[in-house]
């Protein structure tokens, strides 16, 4: 997350530097023009539309921006800015997973096919398989299709062609609890709750609070010696 402000800083001190060596210069050519433009807009796809920031004041925005850029006295402590914003984005991170988990949950509920768990989890079973059912201990492989509940993918087992490889018992506990109940040969569809997954801490790729949806392929179960 650092990262990202930093990133929009950057390019927004490369815009405004861009622009003063400009004004000081001929007119600058329509070429021109179009790269300074671009770089006004890909700092604000960072900004805002890839770190969860909104700006309902245009006017402050700008005058921020402003200040920064011609020395002035700025309104807030400098030093404390990117903690705040950091402190922001987590919030909205948060938030946002438990909304899209509400959605996501009352959008399935009393569907026909999904069986609902004590523990939040739901699950359909797409396929049914005529193979063993898998223990704690056992070794499973998997073909895994996971998402987020906005659709973002997080794994593709038809694209990357790569079977998954695991112990049971050592699955998140939202799987395990399906896997235990699945056959060799079996798939199923399996909506877990963030409580069931990686919760408020999520992980690189998965956002604190996030609900997801698998597409699970039971391909084969091999039991310890």
């Amino acid at each position: 997350m650092k990262k990202s402000i930093l990133l929009a800083a950057c390019f927004a001190l490369l815009a405004y530097t861009g622009f003063a060596q400009k004004s000081t210069q001929p007119k600058s050519t329509p070429q021109e023009d179009t790269i300074q433009y671009s770089l006004g807009v890909y700092m604000m796809q960072q900004l805002l539309a890839k770190t969860g920031y909104t700006v309902n004041d245009p006017v402050l925005f700008k005058k921020a921006i402003d200040d920064v850029m011609l020395g002035k006295k700025l309104m807030v402590n400098p030093a404390t800015t990117e903690a705040r914003l950091l402190a922001y984005q987590k919030t909205y991170r948060e938030q946002r997973g438990r909304q899209l988990e509400a959605l996501l949950f009352a959008k399935i509920k009393g569907q026909p096919g999904f069986t609902a768990l004590p523990s939040g989890v739901n699950y359909a079973m797409v396929k049914a398989g005529q193979g063993i059912r898998p223990t704690a201990k056992d070794t499973i492989i998997l073909n895994v299709t996971s998402t987020l509940a906005d659709g973002t993918v997080i794994e593709d087992a038809n694209t990357s062609k790569q079977s998954y490889m695991a112990i049971a018992g050592e699955m998140i506990p939202g799987l395990r609890e399906v896997l235990y109940r699945m056959q060799e040969g079996s798939i199923s569809r399996v909506i877990v709750p963030a409580s069931q997954a990686y919760g408020s801490q999520g992980t690189a790729t998965i956002p604190p609070n996030s609900a997801l949806i698998y597409d699970i392929a039971l391909v084969s179960v091999k039991q310890p010696r």
